[in-house]
């Protein structure tokens, strides 16, 4: 079976002509550069300097990333439109766990991303820390409410892994 970000990779692909793609939340680089084979333009979003030297050294010089030190909140101040977007919610792999994505900005991020986003929003939320299970209830309900005409939204998850990591997908209609 698929992890969570595999699951989102493959999903990824069946969409075609991918203008532009945002990684909401850079972390370690690894869907920025996955982004980076499948999109004419990507931009990448962390509040952590160390996020972008991390990934700034996965894709070098590559000119159609674009590496932000900003919240994912932010994002429209640099795009008024997208074809895709990944959220990976949480805390940076291997880094300071007591720095997290939040409730209040990821349901700001996600609320504009979905007005914005021309094909699909991948949310992979982190329910194994206190903050990452309230902000997945919280996007959960967002999801949850959307209007079913104009939006396709499914959950992918591990039934028997009660704090495993799950996506939900947001797909414009």
């Amino acid at each position: 079976m698929l992890s969570m970000v595999e699951y989102v990779h493959q999903r990824i692909l069946d969409y075609k002509d991918i203008h532009t793609a945002i990684d909401f939340t850079m972390g370690r680089g690894f869907d920025t550069v996955f982004l980076m084979h499948h999109a004419q333009e990507v931009y990448s979003f962390d509040i952590q300097p160390i996020a972008i030297d991390m990934t700034r050294k996965k894709i070098g010089d590559t000119k159609h990333v674009h590496l932000i030190l900003d919240s994912h909140e932010n994002f429209d101040h640099y795009v008024t439109s997208f074809d895709l977007g990944v959220f990976n919610l949480g805390y940076l792999p291997q880094g300071d766990k007591s720095i997290t994505t939040t409730t209040s900005t990821s349901l700001e991020a996600i609320k504009k991303a979905v007005k914005l986003m021309d094909k699909a929003l991948f949310v992979v939320c982190y329910i194994g820390h206190e903050e990452g299970e309230k902000e997945a209830r919280v996007i959960e309900d967002y999801a949850c409410h959307l209007d079913h005409l104009a939006y396709n939204v499914s959950v992918y998850k591990m039934l028997n892994k009660g704090k495993a990591p799950y996506v939900i997908e947001i797909q414009k209609r």
